[in-house]
């Protein structure tokens, strides 16, 4: 340890073991803010994050090595490369294309679905009954170095516990085909402070019950991913 803390030779380690703690702490902010649709992601997902974080981390090209930024303005189409279920990520499991805006006061996501029909849209390996949608806004601040204190720290704090989420009700597998929309707010504008973005998630559960639209305790399964990033 003190010879690679140290020595001149090992200086390139030391700087990409830098920036690599700042790609573990920025992967685990994004973590720790989708905790409310935990029960939807699994297996090895983690190794995803990380492999973007430092994708963004590259795009610095502006800052010395060993202390550049995470910033995800850079690369906001990656988050969707995200695979947070590896043997039924999202893109597999639906076949429709959700079209989310977000408000001009950055307080509102809205997710709007054209004509969805559950058996032609939305492909699962076993039979289901029942499904439901979540629909998950939450803020994601940057990773960036503090000259000051000798350390990588958010751009913004305490912004996982904003995450906000709306879920459906139960919808049968059988309904006719229909437009579908869904809206989730922020108490207070999102983006005020630079070093943000605006990350939408979409969740789905499939049960094989044919419930009421207002059932809560049900055997399903499901995936998630992430299908917007807003940059300010």
């Amino acid at each position: 340890k003190e010879l690679i803390m140290n020595n001149p030779t090992f200086a390139r380690t030391r700087e990409n073991m830098n920036e690599f703690k700042a790609c573990g702490m920025w992967a685990s902010l994004l973590r720790k803010s989708l905790a409310c649709i935990a029960h939807l992601y699994s297996g090895y997902y983690f190794s995803d994050i990380v492999s973007l974080s430092k994708k963004i981390q590259n795009c610095d090209d502006v800052t010395l090595k060993g202390f550049r930024s995470i910033e995800s303005r850079r690369f906001p189409h990656g988050f969707s490369m995200i695979k947070f279920k590896k043997d039924m990520p999202l893109d597999r499991v639906i076949s429709f294309f959700p079209m989310v805006t977000l408000s001009e006061d950055k307080k509102t996501v809205t997710m709007k679905i054209e004509r969805l029909r559950p058996y032609s849209n939305i492909h699962w390996a076993y039979r289901y009954m029942s499904f439901r949608l979540s629909l998950v806004a939450l803020e994601l601040a940057d990773m960036v170095y503090n000259e000051a204190l000798h350390c990588y720290e958010p751009t913004v704090s305490g912004l996982d516990a904003k995450t906000e989420i709306t879920v459906s009700d139960w919808m049968s597998a059988v309904m006719d085909p229909e437009d579908f929309t869904m809206e989730t707010s922020f108490a207070a504008p999102a983006m005020q402070k630079p070093g943000t973005v605006v990350l939408v998630a979409l969740g789905i559960e499939l049960s094989p019950a044919n419930c009421n639209s207002k059932d809560t305790m049900l055997p399903a399964q499901g995936t998630m991913g992430i299908i917007e990033c807003f940059v300010d």
